[in-house]
């Protein structure tokens, strides 16, 4: 294994951001940039829970769903990285200034629709009353989700399910987006296999050695498709380590940084060329991803 993919190993394990290839191992002939209401659309939402577990909802404004309530949320803006997105949603729906403190959850309908779900606190404002009711919203409260509340969409519910045991008992480390430019939705994959007593990862030879990195096309059904064409066999457990994004011109891509792991007596066969599994050597990085193979240390990705 190269000096520059353990280097890379060990960026994506400290939660940084690797910049992308310039030449990506699988993509379309001529891949189309994503751009935010044309071809794609990203939803960021917020979870914020008070002292009492209570959770900040809004009322909604909208035409089509007047009065029901729901969780802060929104389509992310032209220039804006997801965290902005998040806190300018919060804001506006509510009358809270927030601090995301983690990811929950990824989740996405393919390459066009992906939604953010952020865990948050309150850091000021003051809360909406109905005086100061506008477009955005109707006005916000706290709620302690057992009294009845008209809901706009039960879809939430699960959400906020998530939100309260990830604040008793966190189920993966902090994870926010990392600011790193990308004009496509691409799939980053530290694939691991544990078989014959030793770890392997897929590696690229195209260029300096490095992960492999897969450009998602615009129709298919799940960001993963990719994955799955890849390999022979799917990965026994997966989930997200980390998420790059920032926003701008001809960046309104992101990169999912995907890990999976996989168990047998060899790796599975990959059905892409330029593509090989490589054992890991450096103790010490070994025994990092060891430690990560043990923890749950990965985002949920709901497809």
């Amino acid at each position: 294994m190269s000096s520059s993919l353990e280097e890379e190993l060990r960026t994506l394990l400290d939660g940084g951001a690797v910049p992308l290839p310039d030449k990506y191992d699988v993509a379309p002939e001529s891949p189309q940039p994503r751009k935010l209401r044309h071809n794609v659309c990203y939803i960021v939402m917020g979870i914020l829970l008070n002292e009492q577990d209570e959770v900040l909802m809004m009322q909604e404004a909208k035409a089509e769903c007047r009065g029901s309530w729901y969780l802060p949320a929104g389509r992310l803006e032209r220039e804006e990285s997801l965290a902005e997105g998040l806190c300018r949603e919060v804001t506006e729906e509510t009358g809270l200034l927030c601090q995301p403190l983690t990811l929950l959850v990824v989740e996405e309908r393919g390459a066009a629709w992906v939604r953010f779900v952020f865990l948050a606190q309150e850091t000021g404002g003051a809360l909406k009353s109905t005086a100061s009711a506008d477009k955005e919203s109707l006005q916000a409260s706290w709620w302690d989700t057992v009294s009845p509340l008209p809901l706009r969409c039960r879809d939430i519910l699960p959400l906020i399910k998530l939100a309260l045991e990830y604040r008793r008992l966190p189920s993966h480390p902090s994870i926010l987006p990392q600011l790193c430019p990308s004009p496509f939705l691409v799939l980053r994959l530290l694939l691991i296999c544990r078989c014959s007593g030793e770890l392997q990862i897929l590696q690229s030879s195209t260029g300096p050695v490095h992960l492999p990195t897969i450009v998602c096309t615009a129709r298919i059904s799940s960001i993963l498709t990719p994955l799955l064409h890849l390999l022979q066999d799917p990965p026994q457990s997966y989930g997200i380590l980390g998420v790059q994004h920032q926003g701008g011109d001809n960046a309104d891509g992101a990169c999912f940084n995907v890990m999976g792991v996989f168990h047998g007596p060899e790796p599975p066969m990959v059905q892409t060329g330029g593509l090989s599994w490589a054992a890991v050597q450096d103790e010490e990085l070994k025994s990092r991803l060891e430690l990560a193979l043990k923890k749950n240390i990965l985002l949920p990705l709901y497809s």
